[in-house]
């Protein structure tokens, strides 16, 4: 009973102080929840002390207070502000804004139809899909076909050549060769992948008609491949002599490879596909479905890295192939992001959002009104399919509601104005607008249904706003207040001083008959007969970069070579270096300490200039809003 009542003391004091307030800014409180949300995002791996909590408070503070005036003038009401947020909000929305559920079970879905690949027929019943007796009628004679084959009148095969719509089925029989997730449309997909083999399954439609499928094989997936190729072209339809030709060169090129000339050589000597020969014959990696049958299964049945092929003969040529890469399915984790893209490209991204509308149905209160529904579509239906509907009045009658939210037939009517077009279903434009007004509606409530999406829009709510005034009070004031930069600059020049200085000219020469001639011709500069430009293309005439010329003012640190000898005028003695080179300063002018001009430091004038500003801006922030720190409860994070 001790023990219980210890745990439940201990429990009510972690709430108590979770709850308490760590920071108070003229009567706005951040509570230590806020606090730790925030400090945690930045200090993972920092051990936490007195001074640290010191140090970060402090910039806690000056964070919060520049908020606090942002908002005093008014910041989070420009519409340049909100237009910005609302950009950030949709994107933070996002990942809230799904059936998670659903889109794991996809994902799950995905990556184990990936591991396996089928081998599949089709039969094909094209027809015109807005026409809902076509329809009918083509799923009829897809159901005829079925029933006809499996009473034994006729093969798969023969129904394929006789019956489908698909013009490879005539010299394929709607073979369509092994194929993996996301190669084939999602419905058409799942079919193959849940049809037993040797069976043929019910008429599925997609967006080309109804298909009939015959599942002949499935096998663990065989990944991707890299390959490379010598091929000699014959073409689809070529004569038994020119195939003959072919063949004799790619046995002519076998030979070659098999006496250890190199695949990539022989490739670009001898290979017609010239596109790949530059290339050493490489291909793109490649999966199943890719290339034709032949290929793909020569491809894959290689099994050592660097092993080639035999000629084989395909509709294009006579081929010899080299393994250069094999990939087999990477771990989920490695692919997972890949997968969510392929799915937001496919169809079953509208699978996933209809699952997100059917969660939305079931988690709130939807009521439609049929009365009022009923009235418009009636009056309405025929203007909507023309495309011609036009919002002749105002209705504010409550068409639905959702939760407490009423929903006006002019709502309904707005959203017909912007969304139809010749040829629209009404009653399939009230079922999409019920969708959207349950995905606003959802919207509306997550920072009530999400505390940690709340808090990530507040940090970036208050970031912009940060960022905005800070802007302005220190950032660009510090560029734009030419006045007050210039009197900065001056009440603090002596921040800015050069230290001593030379110019001087360094003479980098890659031998030693380089630099004496590089020396005649400093003598030379110095009684004004030359200049560096013309002694830089004289000695570099017949051998580019036999010397190198760098002229500047050096400040100890900026050259080694500057450095190492003693700064008076002249020119110094040769500084040999050990990969046999000469450097030779010439020291023009002595250069004692002296305040930098403005333009000289201006970078650094403006940097200061803007710690100053914000400086002061800071002190008379502390100076007008109260601040109540509670070090109590900021404490107690030291562990």
């Amino acid at each position: 009973m001790r023990k219980i009542i210890l745990i439940f003391i201990l429990v009510v004091f972690t709430i108590k102080l979770t709850a308490e307030n760590v920071l108070t800014i003229e009567g706005e409180n951040i509570t230590l929840e806020e606090f730790k949300n925030i400090f945690y995002k930045n200090n993972e791996e920092i051990e936490i002390t007195k001074e640290y909590l010191d140090e970060y408070i402090n910039l806690f503070v000056n964070f919060k207070l520049k908020v606090r005036e942002a908002k005093e003038l008014g910041y989070d009401t420009l519409s340049s502000f909100i237009t910005e947020l609302e950009g950030y909000r949709k994107q933070l929305a996002k990942p809230y804004l799904k059936n998670n559920d659903f889109d794991l079970n996809m994902l799950n879905e995905a990556y184990s139809r990936m591991k396996i690949d089928v081998r599949a027929s089709h039969i094909l019943f094209s027809f015109d899909q807005e026409n809902q007796e076509n329809d009918k009628s083509a799923y009829q004679k897809a159901l005829d076909v079925r029933k006809d084959i499996l009473n034994g009148n006729l093969t798969f095969l023969e129904a394929a050549k006789k019956y489908s719509t698909d013009k490879s089925a005539a010299y394929n029989g709607g073979d369509l060769g092994y194929f993996t997730a996301f190669m084939m449309v999602y419905d058409f997909e799942t079919v193959a992948y849940e049809t037993s083999i040797g069976d043929i399954s019910m008429p599925v439609k997609t967006k080309y008609g109804y298909h009939l499928v015959k599942v002949h094989d499935r096998r663990e997936a065989l990944g991707k491949v890299k390959v490379a190729h010598i091929m000699f072209k014959t073409g689809k339809g070529a004569n038994k002599s020119k195939i003959e030709e072919a063949n004799e060169k790619a046995n002519k090129v076998l030979e070659l490879l098999n006496n250890g000339e190199k695949f990539a050589d022989v490739a670009e000597r001898f290979s017609e596909d010239r596109s790949t020969a530059v290339k050493g014959g490489e291909l793109p990696v490649f999966g199943v479905g890719k290339m034709v049958p032949k290929f793909e299964e020569m491809a894959f049945s290689l099994v050592n890295i660097g092993d080639f092929s035999d000629p084989f003969l395909t509709d294009y040529g006579w081929h010899i192939i080299k393994l250069l890469e094999k990939k087999p399915i990477a771990e989920f984790s490695e692919i997972k992001s890949d997968i969510k893209r392929l799915i937001s490209q496919d169809s079953r991204s509208e699978l996933s959002k209809q699952a997100l509308f059917d969660k939305l149905r079931n988690s709130y209160k939807v009521k439609n009104r049929p009365t009022e529904y009923r009235k418009f579509r009636k009056k309405f239906a025929l203007k909507v399919s023309e495309g011609n509907f036009i919002k002749s009045s105002v209705n504010t009658t409550t068409f639905l509601s959702i939760e407490d939210l009423s929903i006006s037939v002019n709502e309904f009517a707005e959203y017909i104005l912007k969304n139809q077009q010749k040829g629209s279903d009404i009653d399939k434009m009230y079922i999409d607008f019920v969708d959207q007004q349950l995905l606003k509606y959802e919207d509306s409530k997550l920072e009530v249904k999400y505390p940690e999406y709340k808090a990530l829009l507040k940090e970036y709510r208050e970031g912009i706003l940060l960022f905005n005034l800070t802007n302005k009070k220190v950032w660009l004031k510090a560029v734009e207040d030419t006045i007050g930069l210039q009197n900065f600059y001056i009440k603090n020049s002596n921040n800015y001083v050069w230290e001593d200085r030379v110019n001087a000219t360094v003479y980098t020469c890659v031998d030693l008959s380089t630099a004496k001639l590089v020396k005649r011709l400093i003598h030379k500069k110095h009684r004004n007969k030359i200049t560096d430009e013309e002694i830089l293309k004289e000695v570099n005439d017949d051998s580019p970069l036999s010397v190198q010329i760098n002229a500047k003012k050096f400040v100890k640190g900026d050259n080694k070579y500057v450095d190492s000898i003693t700064w008076k005028l002249g020119i110094s003695k040769d500084i040999v270096l050990e990969n046999g080179s000469y450097v030779i300063v010439d020291i023009n002018e002595l250069l004692p300490s002296a305040i930098k001009t403005l333009d000289e430091t201006r970078g650094k004038v403006i940097s200061d200039y803007q710690s100053y500003l914000e400086s002061e801006w800071i002190s008379y922030l502390k100076s007008k809003y109260s601040i109540k720190i509670n070090f109590e409860v900021l404490y107690s994070l030291i562990k």
